[in-house]
């Protein structure tokens, strides 16, 4: 529910938008937040940005790492994301009743885990190539499971199982969580602001001692949530599809969760390793955001973050993504919806034209209102919805503009990309009026305004800016260069990126009716 000076400011601001310059409007707000906003960088190259606002004596703190799925090899795929799972299974002192004797339960969990993985791997490989297995092998992991799953359960006897949620709960926490994207690793929570230092505590902790208890039980987790969210998932799966065939060389074309056939083999090892290259304070931002005190707050920073220990320089990705010409094309079959996907590869922000990209999407598919909703869904009846995004599946590097499209029972695909080629080329002929552009633009000004009206999500923002480019104000920099996107910059974007010898086009058709 918007707050009442919210609503008197966005009615105000949309009454007067035609007077007011658009630049002066954002100009204006970030100068309002930076009067609010304070940056600190420690010796060790971590980032904070603290802003206060709000009456409620509460705060958001978010800690991001420029670290996602784009940072792993192939071998590494679903790292990342299982890493972000693990550092909720506590530390030395949180997780455990007594780490001196859980300790050695965990090597050996360790060490005999990791031989297990092997042995699995090599029986594997055996298999694929039709020879038959040993006995002796055979033996050998049944022995060596049997002995796993012995330690896990003497282990077990030691942990105190989501103690860091028990230690925030009884503090008063609201929203503590974790995500894992192509491009950054964030964790987040809302607490009182007397509860900054039990907060700072328990994430410096947290970076400075983790133990992957658990280890094998929760790489199970993630390999039922892929199966979940992607293998028995339609549109998981055409997603998946999508971007391992969009990009031939760069690794956003790897699935953030991982590959089914790499994550049971993922070792400890190899994690751990992961951890110590990326979660470093000169890849790391933290927001405050909310009531709280500047001078008190980043002392308690300082305090508990500022002795980590900075990593060593990462190479620039040396990989980028070509488009050579040439459609491509694909179908996967899966007993679920039919769906399809349509995308064009494009430059990252703060590239010009990524900002016409969002227009252009507002145009296209933001509302009932828009050019192809009301075409496919009211018109011509032949989608249930449609959908762009723009900068997917990271915002990095290199990324897709892509149409989600829902087809209607009975609708050919091949029907519904038609009408999306003749919208394109009609606004590559004859542009965007004024009047609607001026109408969707303040549409998405609305949107941005809406996003500022939470401690969270400012936090998020904030962070994410600062993080991936250097500077939390090219929130407000992206919506200047979004107000002055004109028609034209709009309808060059159709010759120069959403071409038909550059389109990628995957259709998902329900398996069900093709064996019927």
């Amino acid at each position: 529910m918007m707050s009442k000076l919210r609503i008197f400011f966005l009615c105000f601001f949309l009454q007067f938008l035609p007077l007011f310059s658009q630049d002066q409007f954002f100009g204006t707000s970030e100068s309002q937040f930076r009067d609010k906003i304070k940056t600190v960088c420690l010796d060790n190259g971590l980032t904070v940005v603290m802003m206060k606002r709000g009456t409620s004596p509460t705060v958001a703190l978010y800690i991001k790492f420029l670290v996602g799925a784009v940072d792993e090899t192939p071998e590494e795929a679903g790292t990342a994301h299982l890493l972000e799972h693990m550092l909720f299974k506590g530390t030395k002192t949180v997780g455990t009743t007594n780490y001196e004797k859980e300790e050695k339960y965990q090597k050996q969990i360790e060490v005999w885990g990791t031989e297990l993985d092997d042995l699995k791997l090599k029986i594997r490989d055996l298999t694929s190539r039709g020879e038959t297995i040993p006995r002796s092998l055979e033996e050998e992991k049944e022995t060596l499971e049997r002995r796993l799953k012995n330690l896990i359960q003497l282990q077990d006897e030691f942990i105190v199982k989501n103690e860091d949620s028990y230690i925030y709960e009884q503090n008063g926490e609201v929203g503590f969580n974790a995500y894992t994207s192509q491009d950054v690793t964030n964790y987040q929570i809302q607490l009182p602001n007397n509860r900054i230092e039990v907060w700072a505590k328990i994430e410096s902790d947290r970076l400075k001692h983790p133990i992957l208890r658990e280890y094998y039980t929760e790489r199970d987790v993630v390999i039922e949530e892929r199966r979940m969210r992607t293998d028995d998932s339609g549109a998981g799966v055409l997603r998946e599809k999508f971007f391992s065939i969009a990009f031939e060389s760069h690794p956003y074309r790897k699935p953030v969760i991982g590959y089914s056939t790499g994550l049971p083999f993922l070792k400890i090892e190899d994690t751990k390793a992961f951890f110590q290259k990326h979660y470093t304070p000169d890849r790391m931002v933290i927001s405050v955001v909310g009531q709280f005190d500047f001078a008190e707050t980043e002392s308690i920073i300082r305090k508990y973050f500022s002795d980590l220990k900075p990593g060593k320089p990462r190479p620039i990705q040396k990989v980028e993504e070509k488009s050579f010409p040439g459609e491509k094309r694909f179908k996967v079959y899966h007993p679920s919806g039919s769906q399809m996907m349509m995308g064009f590869l494009k430059p990252p922000y703060p590239h010009k034209d990524n900002s016409s990209f969002d227009v252009l999407s507002t145009v296209l598919t933001s509302g009932t209102g828009s050019r192809l909703y009301k075409r496919l869904v009211l018109e011509e009846k032949l989608a249930l919805s449609i959908g762009a995004a723009n900068g997917y599946p990271g915002e990095r590097y290199k990324n897709y503009f892509v149409f989600f499209i829902k087809p209607n029972e009975g609708a050919k695909p091949e029907v519904i990309e038609k009408i999306i080629w003749e919208e394109l080329f009609k606004i590559q002929e004859t542009g965007v009026p004024k009047e609607e552009l001026e109408k969707v633009k303040n549409q998405m000004v609305s949107d941005f305004i809406k996003t500022l009206d939470e401690n969270a999500s400012i936090a998020d923002l904030l962070s994410y800016y600062q993080l991936l480019y250097g500077d939390w104000a090219g929130l407000f920099n992206q919506y200047s260069t979004i107000m002055k996107t004109s028609s034209a910059d709009i309808q060059t974007l159709v010759p120069t990126y959403l071409t038909k010898d550059k389109v990628v086009i995957g259709v998902l058709e329900d398996v069900r009716k093709k064996s019927e």
